[in-house]
Parts: structure tokens; sequence; C-alpha cells
């Protein structure tokens, strides 16, 4: 009997009645429908969960998993290129591309003072028509005086930056910690408050090993994989 509410529940995915992050009906609902002991139902649910379809939480429910993209973090990190070796489609979304005061974090990363001006760059970028992340990049405006201008043109970070003749950009350092979502994440993200964050702090240089960015990205963790390639990193 397991094996039948196994099956239907996987068809609704399939056919899209229940759709990635949707929640499953509840093991009573379930026991209600069919007929059937707890034990069936969770038997059904773990099967489905051994499949990679949906993913349990003890107190919270079963979700239909959503599809993870992979991240490389390496030497060269182009998300875009990720997600076209992902056969994905992808959108950014920019929240705010202006110049403002440096806060603690990237002044330290620039080795510079705090009233320095920097040009800020948050976009959220959009996989598949699913939110997946938040980045928020830094740039010296002293460096890079055409930077808003020449993103506005082509809406790309490299192309900008080539454009101001930087050709080759490398990924220096990424601190990877996580913590929980806050209200505006979870609005901007379209995910729930039980899901965690994956935070990454980056710092690129340039092929002379000056600072060129610094960057934060939040991500939902379950809509991506982090793969770390020291040998590539360690170059």
């Amino acid at each position: 009997m397991w094996k039948i509410i196994a099956d239907e529940l996987e068809r609704s995915i399939q056919d899209r009645i229940l759709g990635p992050g949707d929640k499953l009906p509840t093991e009573h609902d379930l026991e209600q429908k069919y007929y059937v002991t707890r034990h069936m139902v969770r038997h059904a649910l773990k099967h489905l969960a051994d499949r990679g379809l949906i993913d349990s939480h003890q107190g919270r429910g079963s979700f239909v998993r959503r599809p993870t993209l992979p991240i490389k973090i390496q030497r060269r990190t182009r998300f875009g290129e990720m997600v076209q070796q992902a056969h994905a489609s992808h959108i950014h979304r920019t929240r705010r591309l202006e110049i403002v005061p440096i806060p603690p974090d990237a002044a330290r990363a620039f080795g510079i003072n705090r009233t320095t001006p920097v040009i800020c760059l948050e976009r959220i970028s959009i996989v598949n028509g699913q939110p997946t992340g938040i980045g928020t990049h830094y740039f010296l405006a002293s460096r890079f005086a055409n930077f808003i201008v020449e993103y506005e043109k082509v809406e790309s970070i490299t192309a900008a930056l080539k454009a101001q003749g930087v050709h080759d950009y490398v990924r220096a350092q990424t601190r990877i910690t996580a913590r929980p979502p806050s209200a505006e994440d979870c609005e901007l993200l379209d995910m729930p408050r039980h899901v965690p964050l994956i935070v990454t702090q980056a710092v690129n240089h340039d092929t002379d090993g000056i600072v060129l960015e610094y960057g934060e990205a939040r991500m939902a963790s379950d809509r991506v994989e982090l793969m770390i390639t020291p040998d590539e990193i360690s170059h």
C-alpha cells in the first residue's frame, strides 16, 4: 500500500500539481485518505526522500525538493558561466547601483578607511524562474569611475570591468557561513523561515594581486550546492 501512496505523490510532483517548495499533505491527512497506518505513510515518504524528490523536516512536514544549482568556488568563479554549464535560464534583477560609504567588512578587505566611497551593486539572481541568491558587490569608486555607466549598458560585472581595463580577475578568498534568513531575505528569495541561508564573503584580486572587489552573497541553502576545488584556488 505504501507504494500506491508514493506513486500518487510522485505523479503529483511530476505533473507540477505539487511544485518545488510546496508542502505535502500531512501524515495524518495521508492516513485518513488511504486508510493506512502512520508506518505505511512514513515508508512512502522515506521512499520519496531516498529518491531525492522531497525533504522531510521533523515538526514541519515534508516539502517537494527544489532543484539545486552547483556553484564552484574556484580560482575564477563566474556565476553566469556556472548557470550556462547547468543548462539553466538565468537573469539578474538589480536592486541597487550607487556610490555609498564603505561598510566595515569591505573596508577591512580593501584595507582602506571607512570614509572611502565605493560603488555598491546589489542584485537578485533568478535561476529557472526561481530567486536563488542576493549578491552585493563593492568596487572602489576612485578606480572605476565609469563602472555604473558601463554596467547599465550590459548588466554584466565582467563586461563592465573589461570596459574599465580589467580583463581578468581571480578569487583570493572565500569565507562561508550560515544563518537564519531575515524577514527581508524570505521576501526577496520567496523562501520559508526554517530554511537557512548560505552566506559567502569573497575577495577578488586583479592579476597584479590588488584587491579588485569585495562581495557578499546570501543564498537559499535548498537551492544551491557549493563545490570547492582547492587545486584551482591555490594557484
